[in-house]
């Protein structure tokens, strides 16, 4: 279906958040809603068609707005009317100013933009019209894909591709790079070539990996130190614990000896008998049993 359209931002003012970009989320339909009935009130005649939504975003005024007590949300959109309409860009862009600037209004401000840039053509004569994308001249850098296809749009060439270990990146002016892969670093050849140890990422610039093995690392000589340590500590103890067994057993030993003689004699050096010491004077010697006088019968 053919159609004028009228291309722009639109300023909410709701606090940003992540989900607003997931249009799957309950922030995101209902930013639609009201997004699509503010223009819905606007445009109303039978020559307005729809709004599309083409991007939500972050406000790039948000610091100023959150000082002023507003925090805003830019809404790139395109308000779709009839071939035939008389509107232009003036007359849509006096109509959203106006519909802003009621007292009820959650919207902040509204920024038209050209056609030309839209479909990312060059402007005819300096004109910021291009009433038909299919037919204007795309920029420098941007090729039409396919040439039913009104919209330029930014390409890199054909041997920017995987087995090249490459990547078609579009920035956010419009203009497309072909850098290396994640993981890849372009070599003074041009070559791109896969990151050392330790790096990913874009250009090898992402370091975590080697942070993490580093620490990884130090943590694990760190814990087999404490194990060695506890081990040689479980070691010492247990020797310790066996000197004093050994100790303990001696001296039960020697007790249990004692006991069974029932003397305590330290003469005795150990031996189960005690060493008895007699002192008896000389002149009082024993008397030899074999060398006694034996008197004789008389007969």
């Amino acid at each position: 279906n053919k159609g004028k359209i009228f291309p722009g931002t639109i300023k909410v003012k709701i606090s940003y958040t992540s989900e607003l970009e997931n249009k799957a989320s309950e922030a995101y339909q209902n930013l639609y809603i009201q997004v699509t009935t503010f223009f819905k009130d606007t445009f109303n005649n039978s020559e307005y068609g729809q709004t599309v939504i083409v991007k939500v975003s972050a406000s790039t005024s948000a610091r100023s707005e959150m000082r002023a007590g507003n925090q805003g949300v830019d809404v790139a959109v395109v308000n779709i009317f009839t071939e035939s309409t008389k509107e232009n860009e003036t007359t849509i862009s006096n109509a959203i100013t106006k519909a802003i600037n009621a007292p009820s209004s959650n919207f902040s401000g509204y920024d038209q933009q050209d056609q030309c840039d839209y479909y990312g053509c060059k402007k005819p004569n300096d004109q910021n019209y291009c009433d038909n994308g299919l037919l204007c001249e795309c920029k420098d850098g941007l090729v039409r894909p396919k040439p039913q296809m009104p919209m330029c749009v930014a390409m890199c060439s054909d041997t920017c591709n995987a087995q090249s270990k490459r990547q078609c990146l579009v920035k956010s002016n419009g203009t497309a790079d072909c850098i290396c892969l994640p993981g890849y670093k372009e070599d003074k050849q041009g070559i791109c070539q896969e990151c050392p140890f330790g790096y990913s990422g874009i250009n090898c610039e992402d370091s975590f990996q080697l942070i993490l093995t580093i620490v990884g690392t130090i943590a694990g000589i760190v814990i087999l130190g404490m194990v060695i340590a506890l081990i040689v500590s479980m070691r010492l103890k247990n020797k310790g614990m066996n000197v004093e067994e050994e100790t303990l057993i001696e001296k039960d030993s020697r007790n249990l000896r004692l006991k069974e003689t029932g003397f305590s004699n330290l003469g005795a050096e150990g031996s189960i008998f005690p060493k008895i010491k007699v002192n008896l004077p000389r002149d009082n010697q024993p008397e030899n049993p074999y060398t006694r006088h034996i008197p004789r019968p008389d007969y």
